[in-house]
């Protein structure tokens, strides 16, 4: 499982169930097993920063902006952290629920 993208670390991790819950309500509201302490997500940042920054590089260049709510967050490494894992997994599990409910 080491060399799993974050995608894919998502999909092995929650049930569609989860993953529709993740899209529609956040990570702050379901705090989704795996992603709720600050530990974890800085765990899942520096495993997957690459990826993540990636799905969030692609957000905006299709928007046009990030989220200010990060934006707000660069004074702090683990905040900033915290809410880049949450946005990509918000943005993942949005699309992953869209493809498996098609």
């Amino acid at each position: 499982m080491e060399n799993l993208t974050f995608t894919e670390w998502l999909q092995s991790k929650y049930e569609i169930e989860e993953l529709k819950d993740i899209a529609e309500h956040g990570c702050a509201s379901c705090a989704p097993g795996g992603m709720i302490y600050y530990s974890e997500t800085a765990e899942l940042y520096n495993r997957f920063a690459d990826d993540i920054h990636a799905i969030v590089g692609e957000h905006i260049a299709n928007v046009g902006d990030m989220p200010q709510i990060i934006i707000d967050s660069f004074d702090s490494a683990t905040s900033f952290q915290n809410l880049m894992v949450w946005f990509a997994a918000e943005l993942v599990a949005y699309d992953l629920a869209s493809e498996l409910m098609a």
